[in-house]
């Protein structure tokens, strides 16, 4: 029994002496966390985070290694640890903007929307002087999917201040006037969203849907296609297609597009009734 308690008390003593020789040495620890940044440049992300833990190891109080961890989580999928890292951030540094966006994010990404509103609302109040427009578009995303239009294009218009040839601000805004039938405001900002970026997947499907609202479907047809000649997996634009070729009464182009959704996603019961459907008439 005595060389039991002795050997406990040894080891305890082992562990103490190694946890007081772990010092601070932020020289290592910057080190360490440039290794981490070229590691997950090259898509090794297990050396990264090896990396990231080192450096937060050397330098535990350096808010931004476990931001930068927080990315690279998230990026892989494992919410549950990038959350923990983007609060780790907001603990110390309750300041950095860039972390309440990132926690929103997981937030949004997990499917708590409210959650994710308080984040991004908390970070456009931290500094007015600082570049909010990601935090902007993306609680103008939150009122869009809660169908509040007016909010979401209020938010969009304020990112869009801050970044006025951001494509991708400039396509959101533009879909929510066409969502809210207001279809000149619509073409209008998705054509200068296409101007910045002719490649704007998205906006050419957007600008297919407001094209085949206004009943001019060769134009959408058109659109249709370039969002699949840059994106051919953005299955929803094979739906679009189709369903516009049959308002040209082309069922057998209908088809074609139909087909080739399907073989992106032959389990689509939504491709499957419409395909069908087209063949029995």
């Amino acid at each position: 029994m005595g060389r039991l308690f002795f050997s406990v008390l040894l080891s305890s003593l082992l562990f103490s002496c190694t946890s007081q020789d772990i010092k601070i040495d932020t020289k290592q620890s910057q080190s360490h966390y440039k290794l981490g940044l070229e590691f997950a440049q090259l898509s090794l992300f297990k050396n990264a985070l090896e990396e990231f833990d080192l450096a937060i190891k050397f330098n535990p109080e350096d808010a931004k290694i476990y931001r930068k961890k927080g990315i690279l989580l998230f990026g892989i999928k494992n919410y549950e640890e990038a959350k923990n890292n983007f609060q780790k951030t907001i603990a110390l540094d309750a300041k950095d903007v860039q972390a309440h966006i990132n926690l929103g994010m997981v937030h949004y990404t997990l499917g708590n929307k409210t959650e994710a509103l308080k984040n991004w609302e908390h970070a456009i109040g931290l500094n007015p002087d600082d570049n909010d427009s990601k935090a902007l578009n993306n609680i103008g995303n939150i009122y869009k999917a809660n169908n509040d239009l007016p909010k979401a294009i209020e938010y969009y218009q304020k990112a869009i201040t801050y970044e006025p040839t951001n494509s991708n601000y400039l396509n959101n805004l533009g879909d929510s006037y066409r969502l809210k039938g207001d279809l000149d405001k619509a073409k209008e900002t998705l054509l200068r969203s296409l101007e910045v970026d002719t490649n704007g997947m998205l906006t050419h499907f957007n600008l297919g849907v407001l094209y085949r609202t206004e009943g001019k479907f060769n134009k959408a047809i058109d659109s249709f296609q370039k969002s699949l000649k840059i994106n051919p997996f953005y299955t929803e634009a094979y739906y679009q297609l189709a369903t516009t070729h049959l308002k040209t009464n082309n069922k057998e182009s209908a088809k074609q597009s139909l087909k080739k959704g399907l073989q992106a996603e032959p389990n689509n019961l939504r491709f499957q009734e419409l395909y069908n459907k087209v063949l029995a008439s």
